[in-house]
């Protein structure tokens, strides 16, 4: 009543000439909310002075926060017919240049006021206006995605998880060559993440656009262009050195922008389908961007694409790198297809490392049903890193239902590197009761054989001795834990 006592006790009309002197006047937001908020008043000049609050350049009011309790206040068919009025106004607010150039220091201040309103009045508009609202929003930001998107009292990512999947849907048309690598990799996040499944495909075929472009000759004329400007700056015009320093950067926008952006997509046949063509290339200097490639298909691939996978993880002529990525990705396929291309890796003798990443792989993809196979098949004459070994135990120790009979087993053998498999086993996954068990092979001598054993483990002995060592600390600190 207060309020409303303000702007009545003149006793005269109140007009929009009004509500634009109280935007620079003391008592002026209150004025206006009073307007706002007043029946009397007709919907339009309700709506002017709703307009006026954010409009207003005061730093002893927030105009935004005024104009959203306001709102809140309001009775529903009120409250439509404002939000409705407003929305128009709010747009053209947004989009209202600067009166002077502010040198790139970002968005002028009416313009971040209008997107924080039109973004807090979403949820009270019609669906009509809803759409044009976000579509609005959404558009603001990805203008200029590097300048704005921490603009204001909500961020880009804020905005856009707040208003789901129509604005993931209006970030596609942002997706730039020229964006910024991490302008370009937190789109596509937001796309892939909130993005209905139209949304995603369409996202997943620009990105594929926006590599391909960023491989071809206009992208490196681009980037000799703005490398050019920057280096005349500094008095440097050599032709040569402004194109290598154009390759150079290509090669970090596709490989630090490109392609990790395609990684929140990759579930896209379009996109793991191109990231497969680029893992493939033979280009002996482009092993960064295979291995790039390769790491965006994580947990994306499945069966329809463990062939080309296991092509360039056994391809000796790939680099160590690639392999490894390409055995990562088998493994995530999941598919026990991929087990008998393995077996031969498993019974190599001289091939350490493959050795391992294959027993690794086997026993992560097959599982319990393996391993009476997997030991018979590791080679008696091999030598066996510790690492390797361990890297057993732990691939084990995963298993469900837990294959304490086979670790039992493996205590027993006649051979020193299960025995070793084993007592790897119980340390990770034993109880008190299972040290019985262990004991035994704290009297044998029998030698290790392989790289990388300290002093302290050159026998199965101490091994053991170790082994029985980590089981009771883990036991007791489980316990201490759990007190």
């Amino acid at each position: 009543m207060l309020l409303l006592g303000l702007v009545t006790s003149a006793g005269c009309k109140v007009t929009s000439a009004d509500v634009d002197t109280w935007k620079g006047t003391r008592k002026g937001p209150g004025k206006m909310v009073a307007v706002v908020m007043a029946n009397k008043y007709d919907v339009p000049l309700r709506t002017y002075a709703a307009l006026g609050l954010v409009e207003m350049e005061r730093q002893d009011v927030d105009g935004v926060a005024e104009l959203q309790h306001a709102i809140a206040k309001l009775d529903a068919d009120t409250r439509d017919k404002i939000v409705d009025g407003l929305a128009d106004g709010l747009i053209a607010l947004m989009k209202k240049p600067a009166a002077t150039d502010k040198g790139g220091e970002g968005p002028v201040d009416y313009q971040v006021r209008a997107k924080d309103a039109a973004f807090l009045l979403v949820s009270n508009a019609q669906p009509a206006v809803r759409d044009k609202l976000t579509t609005a929003v959404v558009g603001w930001y990805t203008a200029d995605f590097n300048g704005r998107s921490l603009a204001g009292n909500f961020s880009a990512e804020q905005v856009v998880r707040g208003l789901g999947a129509p604005a993931a849907k209006s970030l596609i048309d942002a997706l730039s060559a020229q964006l910024p690598q991490q302008a370009l990799i937190k789109l596509s996040e937001l796309i892939g993440q909130l993005g209905d499944a139209p949304s995603k495909q369409r996202a997943g075929h620009r990105l594929v656009e926006i590599e391909r472009e960023m491989e071809g000759p206009q992208f490196l004329a681009w980037l000799e262009g703005q490398i050019g400007e920057q280096m005349k700056s500094a008095g440097i015009t050599d032709a040569a050195r402004i194109k290598k320093a154009a390759e150079l950067n290509r090669a970090n926008f596709i490989e630090t922008g490109a392609l990790p952006s395609m990684k929140y997509l990759a579930d896209q046949p379009e996109v793991s389908g191109r990231l497969l063509e680029i893992a493939s290339f033979k280009d002996a200097k482009l092993t960064d961007r295979r291995t790039h490639a390769l790491q965006a298909l994580e947990g994306k691939v499945g069966a329809e694409q463990l062939d080309k996978l296991l092509a360039l993880a056994l391809d000796p002529g790939n680099p160590t790198a690639v392999r490894d990525y390409a055995f990562d990705r088998v493994g995530d396929t999941g598919s026990p297809k991929a087990i008998p291309a393995m077996w031969p890796l498993v019974q190599n003798a001289d091939e350490n490392r493959l050795r391992w990443r294959a027993g690794e792989l086997v026993l992560a993809i097959g599982g319990t049903g393996v391993l009476t196979d997997f030991f018979t098949k590791l080679p008696p004459a091999a030598s066996f890193e510790p690492e390797e070994l361990d890297g057993y135990a732990q691939r084990m120790a995963q298993m469900t239902p837990a294959p304490r009979d086979v670790a039992l087993n493996l205590l027993r053998s006649s051979n020193w590197w299960d025995n070793i498999i084993g007592l790897d086993y119980f340390a990770r996954k034993g109880t008190e009761q299972d040290v019985a068990a262990m004991t035994p092979l704290t009297h044998n001598a029998t030698a290790v054989k392989g790289k990388h054993w300290e002093d302290d483990q050159k026998t199965v002995s101490k091994v053991a001795e170790q082994a029985i060592a980590g089981l009771h600390d883990r036991v007791k600190q489980a316990a201490g834990a759990g007190g």
